[in-house]
């Protein structure tokens, strides 16, 4: 048997049994794989039934405000990736009727898809043979064919794409490429897979001569920015200081607390948030602080709180009066998610 005959034989018995397995609705497709892109199914799948619950059709999820979207999206990072998908949302209910495109390319051009999740949509959604490959492929095929083709390298992405098109099952295309990833999620592990009980042990180059740990290759080291982020918590009578990230950044679109980056001292910060917020404090004092890792940067986060602090009242400022009680309503980030949850 070839290759897709043996995927496909054994997702017809060990397929994941997942909330969208089943569905042909493009919307339904569409946000399941921006949401695991970045997300492990175990940590997702919450967010994926609370998304469509709110949002069942593309309709509803495009006339929703932004801040509804981004508060869902709470927790999951990479917020540019719910931006995307609201705006293309709303270019579709405009332009198609609100009927997600059928075609592959017309797919592709849309805001935020590229060609993994255009190859997911057509595939499961359409038929259409075009193969879907994201980390589980790679490292499926990489030690399948024991290839030393770094996937982070100029052409590794092409040349394991042009692989995966030619095992594509032509009739099933979808199944086999939902079956492809789950191969690698539950089988084909990073680390400590499961070689003995793979469907294609007796035809994989890498087992037999015990080289998993050496696939997929990757060329490239992942180097991080250190950046260091204040924050200040201004809480009088129980109400808030806030602001919304605005231009280009981490967290576009989401809630902070008044913000100072750079490795400052106390004096220094205090002189600042005069400067930028109008903020005139008597005392201010660290309370916290956290280490995050995002993909390009290590943050250090810092925050401090000023009882006493208040906007001049000469002074235009960008941020917001909110109650303590109301902070939910708003979408912030995850380490200040955390930190404004602290009892």
């Amino acid at each position: 048997m070839d290759f897709a005959s043996v995927l496909l034989n054994w997702y017809r018995e060990n397929g994941r049994v997942l909330p969208w397995r089943g569905s042909h609705d493009p919307y339904l497709i569409w946000v399941s794989e921006v949401i695991f892109q970045q997300t492990r199914i175990e940590q997702g799948t919450g967010y994926f039934l609370r998304f469509t619950a709110r949002f069942s059709t593309i309709v509803d999820f495009a006339e929703a405000e932004e801040d509804e979207v981004l508060k869902l999206w709470q927790g999951l990072g990479y917020y540019s990736r719910a931006r995307n998908m609201h705006y293309t949302a709303r270019h579709i209910c405009e332009n198609y009727e609100g009927k997600f495109p059928r075609d592959f390319g017309t797919i592709l051009k849309l805001k935020g898809i590229g060609d993994y999740t255009a190859s997911c949509i057509s595939s499961i959604c359409f038929g259409e043979p075009h193969a879907a490959v994201d980390g589980n492929v790679y490292r499926v095929l990489s030690r399948f064919y024991a290839d030393n083709t770094s996937i982070d390298g100029p052409t590794g992405k092409s040349h394991f794409k042009r692989i995966a098109q030619e095992l594509i099952s032509r009739e099933r295309p979808g199944d086999f490429n939902e079956a492809l990833m789950d191969l690698g999620a539950t089988v084909c592990k990073p680390r400590s897979p499961l070689c003995k009980i793979c469907p294609l042990n007796l035809l994989c180059k890498a087992y037999p001569r015990n080289l998993q740990a050496e696939f997929p290759v990757k060329a490239l080291a992942l180097k991080r920015t250190a950046m260091v982020i204040n924050y200040l918590l201004v809480n009088s009578n129980d109400q808030i200081l806030i602001q919304k990230r605005t231009g280009k950044g981490i967290w576009k679109g989401l809630y902070e607390l008044p913000m100072i980056s750079g490795d400052l001292g106390k004096l220094d910060l205090v002189a600042e948030y005069e400067e930028q917020y109008g903020l005139k404090m008597d005392n201010l004092k660290e309370v916290s602080r956290v280490k995050q890792n995002l993909t390009h940067a290590e943050l250090d986060i810092r925050f401090y709180s000023a009882p006493n602090a208040e906007v001049k009242p000469d002074r235009i400022s960008s941020l917001l009066t909110i109650p303590v009680g109301k902070i939910e309503n708003y979408p912030f980030p995850k380490p200040l998610v955390d930190f404004l949850n602290k009892p």
